[in-house]
C-alpha cells in the first residue's frame, strides 16, 4: 500500500484482497473504497437508498455503491447483516406465482393428454361427461362423485355443470367441490345448496382459492330425478397451471425478500417483465443479490403502493361530429375530430345548398404529444445506471478518516445536482431543440433542422400573405391554409399562392374570413 494515498482501493466488490477483475471493466466489476465508520461519530450513511447515475461510477464516486443485481458479499458486513435479520424477522409471507390455462383435450378416453377423469360408478366412460356428447346417467344423487386429475399442481377459477336436455328435468340441487393433491386428504373449496337449473342449461360457479391442487372432485348430495335416477349434460374445469412459484418476505421496511433458492425463478420473471424488486438472501454464504429493473421510476410517498406495476397506458380520446347533411346547422367538432365543409350544388337526397364535408381525425389537434415524427410511445426519460447504496462499513485494512469520505460522497452528490444542462450528443433521433408560441402564432424547431410553424392572418382580402417566422432553406417545404369562421371552425379553402424561404400567400375564396396557416420543412 502507498503511504502517500488516503484511500485503499479494491477492484472486487465481492471478496476483500482477492480479484481477477479487470478494473477497466466497471460494468462486471464495480471499484469500491474499503473502510469502515468507527471513528464517524454518526456520520455514517443510510444503508439501501438508490441513485440513478448517467455514467459508470469510479473512483471516489463509488464510496458504498454497487450496481443493481449485484451480489454483496461480507466486504460489506452491515449490509449483508442487515438483509439477514429484516429476512429472519419478517412475518409477512407471500407467493410470487405464474400461471397459464390449462384447456381441456377432447378425450377418447378417460385419461387424455395427461389429465385423468373418473367417477363413482367406475364408469369407462366417465369422460363423455367432459366432452358432452350425451346424456350420462349418474343413478342416486347422493351416491355421485365425479373426479378429475391433472399432472401437476392447477389453480381453479371456475367450473360448469350443464343439466339434462331430455324432456323431464333431472339436475343436481347440491354438492361440494373439494381438492386434493395426494387423494387422501381433501379440502372443500366450494359448495353450493338449492339450485334449479332449465333444461339443457349450463351454469358457471367461480371458485375463490389461493391454493394449487392436482385432483378436484364434485360430490354430489341431492337433485332432481326422473325414474329414479339423475343426469348431466356436461361437466368443464377451468384451472391454470403453474409455470413457476416462490414464496419471499417482506420486512417491516418495506424490502421484498426471497431464498436464494429461488433465485433461477426470479431470473425468470426479471427476463421476461424487466423487473425483479426482490433481495436474494443467501444464509448459507453470508450474502445477497441486490434487486433490479428497467421500468421507469415512478415516486411517491405512500409506502401501502411501494413496489407496485403501473400499467402503461395513454388518456382516453373521444369526439364527435354530428350528420351535418341532416343537420345542417349543427357543425360541431369536439375534441379531435376536425372537418372541411363545402356546399352542394343542388339534388340528391337533400335539399339545394345541403352542407356536405369531410370528417377526419387528428390527434394533434388534440394535444401536440401526438406527433407524425414519432413512430413509438416514448415517455420523457434518460438511460441512467441504477445503483444502492449497500454499506456504511467495509472491511478495512487500516483506519481512514470517515469524515472526509462523507465529504467526498457528499461532494460527488453537490455536483451531480449542479448539472443543468443534459448532453444529448448521442441521441439518435431528432429532439425538439426550440418553441415558441404567442397568441396564434407558433414554432416548434427540431435537433435535425425540421421546423414546423403557424398562425393566422386577418381577413379583408383574398390574396393574403404569411410571414414566416422562422425562414426556410428553400421554397420545398409544406404549406396548407383554411378559411377559420369565428368560432374557429373551417369554412372554405385557401390555396397555397407564391412561396418565398421567409413568406407564402394565401388565396382566400372566403375573404370575409382570416385564413389559418400552417407549413413545415427545413430551416438549415
Amino acid at each position: 500500500m502507498d503511504e502517500t494515498k488516503e484511500y485503499e482501493w479494491t477492484d472486487n466488490p465481492t471478496v476483500s484482497g482477492e480479484s481477477d477483475c479487470n478494473t477497466d471493466v466497471l460494468n462486471e466489476c464495480l471499484m469500491h473504497l474499503k473502510y469502515n465508520n468507527s471513528s464517524g461519530g454518526g456520520s455514517a450513511m443510510p444503508l439501501f437508498t438508490m441513485m440513478a447515475f448517467d455514467h459508470i461510477l469510479t473512483g471516489e464516486e463509488a464510496i458504498g455503491w454497487a450496481l443493481q443485481g449485484s451480489l454483496v458479499t461480507n466486504t460489506y458486513p452491515d449490509a449483508v447483516a442487515q438483509i439477514k435479520s429484516e429476512y429472519e424477522n419478517a412475518t409477512e409471507t407471500l407467493n410470487y406465482v405464474k400461471t397459464t390455462p390449462i384447456v381441456l383435450p377432447s378425450f377418447t378416453s378417460n385419461t387424455t393428454g395427461g389429465i385423468t377423469v373418473s367417477d363413482s360408478r367406475g364408469n369407462t366412460d366417465a369422460y363423455t361427461l367432459i366432452n358432452g356428447v350425451s346424456m350420462k346417467s349418474v343413478g342416486a344423487w347422493n351416491t355421485y362423485w365425479f373426479n378429475i386429475n391433472y399432472a401437476k399442481e392447477t389453480y381453479i377459477k371456475s367450473y360448469v355443470i350443464k343439466a339434462d336436455s331430455t324432456t323431464n328435468p333431472e339436475y343436481p340441487s347440491a354438492w361440494t367441490l373439494k381438492a386434493s393433491n395426494d387423494g387422501e386428504q381433501w379440502d372443500t373449496i366450494d359448495s353450493r345448496t338449492g339450485q334449479t337449473f332449465t333444461l339443457g342449461q349450463s351454469r358457471t360457479f367461480i371458485v375463490t382459492t389461493d391454493t394449487a391442487y392436482k385432483q378436484y372432485r364434485l360430490v354430489f348430495s341431492s337433485g332432481q330425478t326422473s325414474s329414479g335416477g339423475g343426469e348431466l349434460g356436461q361437466l368443464g374445469f377451468n384451472v391454470d397451471s403453474i409455470i413457476y412459484s416462490f414464496d419471499y418476505k417482506k420486512s417491516q421496511n418495506g424490502h421484498l425478500i426471497a431464498d436464494i433458492s429461488c433465485k433461477s425463478q426470479i431470473d425468470v420473471l426479471f427476463n421476461e417483465r424487466g423487473n425483479a424488486d426482490f433481495y436474494i438472501m443467501d444464509s448459507t454464504n453470508n450474502q445477497f443479490y441486490l434487486p433490479r429493473t428497467k421500468w421507469f421510476h415512478q415516486f411517491t410517498t405512500d409506502t401501502n403502493i411501494v413496489n407496485n406495476f403501473n400499467a402503461p397506458g395513454l388518456p382516453n380520446i373521444k369526439g364527435y361530429y354530428e350528420d351535418y347533411r341532416a343537420y345542417p346547422n349543427k357543425n360541431s367538432p369536439t375534441g379531435v375530430f376536425r372537418g372541411t365543409t363545402e356546399y352542394s350544388g343542388g339534388g340528391g337526397t337533400y335539399n339545394a345548398g345541403t352542407p356536405r364535408g369531410q370528417v377526419y381525425f387528428d390527434a394533434s389537434a388534440y394535444n401536440p404529444l401526438y406527433s407524425d415524427t414519432v413512430d413509438t410511445v416514448q415517455p420523457p426519460s434518460g438511460n441512467k445506471l441504477l445503483y444502492y447504496k449497500v454499506g456504511s462499513t467495509i472491511v478495512n485494512e487500516s483506519e481512514i478518516d470517515v469524515e472526509n469520505l462523507v465529504n467526498d460522497v457528499q461532494a460527488v452528490q453537490v455536483e451531480m445536482d449542479n448539472k443543468v444542462n443534459t448532453n444529448l450528443s448521442n441521441c439518435t433521433k431528432p429532439y425538439i431543440t426550440e418553441t415558441y408560441s404567442n397568441g396564434k402564432s407558433w414554432y416548434r424547431v427540431y435537433s435535425d433542422g425540421w421546423c414546423e410553424q403557424g398562425g393566422q392572418i386577418a381577413n379583408g382580402s383574398s390574396n393574403v400573405t404569411a410571414a414566416l417566422l422562422k425562414p426556410y432553406v428553400d421554397t420545398n417545404y409544406l404549406a396548407i391554409g383554411c378559411a377559420i369562421s369565428s368560432n374557429n371552425g373551417r369554412v372554405g379553402k385557401a390555396g397555397v399562392g407564391i412561396k418565398t424561404t421567409t413568406t407564402c400567400s394565401f388565396i382566400n375564396d372566403s375573404y370575409e374570413f382570416p385564413v389559418g396557416w400552417r407549413a413545415e420543412g427545413y430551416i438549415y
